[in-house]
């Protein structure tokens, strides 16, 4: 699950850094349109609009993280449970298995508590197996609306140079900084 959610914050985070060089085009700046602005070392370089293109490629990357975001939220309840069962389980394992210079003592009922627990734990994963295919599934789809974003983006840069994006909707106002988040 962590890999899931590792694979896919690197997937976001490598289509929403955008690291790339700004390049050096002109356009003229309107509230009422999709803005980009881009950054160096956290300096504003670059303030533009997004043509249709983009526009249509970042609303796909913010529909396809929402739909992640969603599948993910049965998965973060099942998290706190797999904490605490493997909390329960490494208690247990720690009290039913004691070893001193002369004995190893293995207390067998613990053991079996131990067992019951880890079947549960089974369970519980076994029974969101529905919910990892799809996040599996829909961080394939994130990859490519982040792919196509990405290409989209290109024009306005140029690579070689590390550059992040914050991009505003129509009368959205500029966020302090230099990160860039959907």
């Amino acid at each position: 699950m962590n890999l899931v959610r590792i694979t896919t914050s690197a997937l976001l985070a490598a289509a929403t850094t955008a690291c790339i060089g700004l390049s050096s085009a002109s356009t003229t700046i309107d509230d009422n349109n999709y803005r980009v602005i881009t950054f160096k070392d956290c300096k504003k370089v670059h303030e533009g609009t997004l043509n249709n293109e983009q526009i249509a490629a970042y609303q796909q990357l913010k529909r396809e993280q929402e739909k992640l975001e969603s599948l993910e939220l049965p998965l973060s309840d099942m998290e706190e449970q797999v904490t605490a069962y493997s909390q329960q389980i490494e208690a247990i394992t720690k009290k039913a298995v004691v070893e001193d210079e002369n004995h190893l003592r293995i207390n067998k009922s613990l053991l079996k508590e131990q067992d019951k627990l880890t079947k549960q734990l089974d369970e519980l994963i076994a029974s969101h197996d529905a919910d990892f295919k799809a996040l599996d599934e829909q961080a394939k789809h994130m990859e490519k609306a982040a792919t196509l974003f990405d290409e989209a983006m290109k024009p306005m840069m140029e690579q070689g140079e590390t550059t992040h994006l914050q991009i505003l909707a129509p009368g959205e106002t500029e966020k302090s900084g230099c990160f860039y988040t959907i």
